[in-house]
C-alpha cells in the first residue's frame, strides 16, 4: 500500500511541478490558437458565402481578454516586464536586492488590487444577469479573467519574491 501512495505522490508532484513550468505557454497556444480559428473560419465564411456568424467575433474577443491577461502571467514569470532597470544597476551590491524587492512587492500590491476590484465587478455583473449580445453568454465568465489574471499574476510575483528572499547571487535576478 505504501508503494502505491508514494508513487502517486511522485506523480503528483511531477504534474504540480509540470504545470508550475508549462501552464502559461499551453494556455497561451490554446487561447492564441482558438483566436485564430475563430477568425479564419470567420473570414473565410464572409467571403465565400457572405455571412459570419455572429458568436464568432464575440467569442474571438473574449478569448483575446483571457489571452492577454496568460501573457501578462508569463511575462512575470519569464521576468519580461517593463521595469526600471537602470536605476537598479547604478545601485551599490547591497542595495539592489531591496530595490527589487520594492519592485516586486508594488507590483504584488497592484495585482492585489485588480483581483479585490475584478472580484467585485465580477459580483456586481453577476447580480444584474446581464448577458453577451451574440452568445447569451453571463459577462460576469469574460469578467472573469481581470481577478482570476490579478490571481494569477500575484503568485507568480510571490513565487519570484520568495526567490528573491532566498537568493544569495544577485546575478541570476
Amino acid at each position: 500500500m505504501k508503494d502505491g501512495i508514494s508513487v502517486a505522490m511522485r506523480i503528483f508532484k511531477t504534474s504540480i511541478l509540470w504545470l508550475d513550468k508549462n501552464l502559461e505557454e499551453v494556455l497561451v497556444v490554446i487561447t492564441l490558437l482558438g483566436m485564430t480559428i475563430l477568425i479564419f473560419g470567420q473570414t473565410l465564411l464572409r467571403f465565400t458565402i457572405g455571412k459570419t456568424p455572429s458568436w464568432t467575433q464575440e467569442l474571438a474577443q473574449f478569448i483575446q481578454v483571457y489571452f492577454v491577461y496568460i501573457g501578462a502571467i508569463y511575462a512575470i514569470k519569464a521576468d519580461a516586464h517593463i521595469r526600471i532597470t537602470l536605476l537598479g544597476k547604478k545601485l551599490s551590491k547591497p542595495l539592489q536586492k531591496p530595490f527589487n524587492f520594492i519592485g516586486l512587492f508594488g507590483f504584488l500590491l497592484f495585482c492585489l488590487v485588480i483581483t479585490i476590484w475584478g472580484g467585485h465587478l465580477c459580483l456586481e455583473i453577476k447580480r444584474f444577469n446581464q448577458l453577451s449580445a451574440a452568445m447569451q453568454l453571463p459577462m460576469f465568465i469574460p469578467y472573469l479573467a481581470v481577478p482570476l489574471g490579478g490571481f494569477a499574476m500575484s503568485v507568480r510575483l510571490i513565487q519570484k519574491i520568495v526567490k528573491l528572499y532566498k537568493s544569495e547571487d544577485l546575478e541570476t535576478q
